[in-house]
């Protein structure tokens, strides 16, 4: 056997060896690609907005680029008219600005909202890992804000 949770080859893992990944686990995962998805998707809609003009800017024309719904589309265009964004001119908006648009305030890097309080393990973590996160979420944010969107679109034909 090599590695946690591994079993040896030809044999198939008990429940209890499987215990590691529980529905938290996969929930947290879920969620956490969501999350990098929405800034992924809002960034394309304000590069197609920016780059499109007043032609074709329909959430239609904007979720077909997307390739999914309008639904989706204007759920975000709602996040991003919150912020004022859409009201702009492309010159001065960021993906930094984009970002904490859709982002919820804790950033991609976030703990867990429950710790074991009596676990070593998880109160350390908690304690060690709560600034490491604040500091990779304040760098994405600054990383986003040195570009703006027209920066962005200047290469797209």
């Amino acid at each position: 056997m090599s590695g946690f949770g591994s079993t040896p080859r030809g044999t198939s893992p008990s429940l209890t060896q499987r215990s590691g990944l529980t529905g938290l686990n996969i929930t947290d995962t879920v969620l956490f690609m969501a999350v990098n998805s929405r800034l992924a998707s809002a960034i394309h809609i304000m590069s197609f907005i920016a780059h499109a003009g007043d032609d074709g800017n329909t959430s239609e024309a904007i979720a077909k680029s997307l390739q999914t719904n309008p639904v989706v589309v204007r759920k975000i265009l709602k996040l991003l008219e919150r912020e004022g964004l859409v009201a702009l001119r492309q010159g001065r908006i960021t993906l930094g600005q984009i970002y904490k648009a859709v982002e919820s305030e804790s950033g991609i890097f976030a703990m867990r909202s429950q710790v074991h309080e009596r676990c070593v393990v998880a109160c350390a973590m908690k304690r060690r890992l709560g600034p490491i996160f604040n500091a990779a979420n304040d760098a994405v944010e600054q990383a986003f804000s040195k570009t703006s969107l027209a920066e962005l679109v200047r290469g797209i034909r």
